[in-house]
């Protein structure tokens, strides 16, 4: 063995644990961190999960020849496409309350990767460094909202009018920025944000859970044959705490439970984003009304 080709295994080694390490900690971060991020940052967790396993592909490649090993092309085309699946943005709030098959989806994504990217420098000498850049690049592309349902966007700055109520609209708070944004629009962006619209629709379209267009205000059957109005504490149990209440035709414990972490406690005094959520429920509704309007702290109604 020359000096030479001692010197490639080396760096062949050094790239294999660098790739390993990196998306062995990839695979178990949902059993570390038990905060949701937002859907883009999670999609770029996935997208330096995959660099390392592409990594480590690389690194145990089988040496090139001249011939093309043809049968390899198969999991090269077909693995990128079921580690897209793996992402499917409608299972991303449930799998968040689920660490341990998230931990598997992060496993699958992963494993996939490392098949696409072997495969492919197997197939041809040189190919995997291109599978590597174009599988990294399409979970770059999630993170930048491709595959992500953004919401219908005319949402973003709808207004509900309506006598004798307080308008959504009109309960603004001041970011650093000194930029006034309204809550129901912050609403609409944690909507997306936080996982919401992979199962609550807003154009009273079929979803996985119950749909918020005309959610407030409006009585609600429960699995027990009982009826409630969606009314402000109706809407926060429903998101602070899912399985107290169980609606009709909706399976229970669905609903992640981590939200009360992320969006009560001390480290959130004044529940901007869980009130703002609320009222952009209620601008969703022909029926809002002072009871299902959320308070408006006494700070941000100065």
């Amino acid at each position: 063995m020359t000096a030479g080709t001692k010197q490639l295994n080396r760096v062949r080694i050094a790239i294999g644990i660098i790739g390993a390490a990196i998306a062995l900690g990839g695979v178990i971060d949902p059993l570390i961190s038990h905060e949701m991020t937002t859907i883009a940052v999670h999609h770029l967790l996935h997208a330096g999960m995959a660099a390392g396993a592409g990594l480590l592909a690389l690194a145990v490649a089988l040496p090139g020849t001249d011939h093309e090993r043809s049968l390899w092309i198969w999991p090269a085309v077909i693995a990128p496409a079921i580690g897209l699946l793996l992402m499917w943005p409608s299972e991303y709030a449930w799998l968040m309350s689920h660490p341990w098959l998230h931990m598997l989806d992060h496993l699958g994504i992963a494993l996939t990767t490392l098949l696409a990217v072997y495969a492919a420098q197997a197939y041809v000498r040189g190919l995997g460094w291109l599978m590597l850049v174009l599988v990294v690049a399409m979970d770059a592309a999630c993170a930048g909202g491709f595959g992500v349902s953004p919401g219908p966007s005319f949402l973003l700055h709808s207004t509900r009018q309506s006598t004798g109520t307080a308008m959504a609209s009109n309960a603004s708070f001041r970011r650093g920025t000194g930029e006034i944004t309204t809550m129901h629009a912050l609403g609409a962006k944690l909507y997306n944000t936080m996982g919401c619209s992979g199962c609550h629709s807003v154009d009273g379209s079929k979803s996985p859970g119950p749909g918020w267009k005309d959610l407030a205000g409006y009585p609600q059957k429960l699995s027990n044959g009982k009826t409630m109005i969606a009314d402000y504490s109706f809407l926060r149990t429903m998101i602070l705490e899912p399985g107290k209440i169980d609606l009709a035709g909706y399976p229970a414990g669905v609903m992640p439970v981590m939200y009360k972490a992320m969006l009560t406690g001390p480290k959130h005094p004044h529940e901007i984003r869980l009130n703002a959520i609320i009222w952009y429920i209620n601008t969703l509704s022909h029926k809002a009304g002072k009871t299902s309007e959320p308070p408006v702290p006494d700070r941000l109604a100065k």
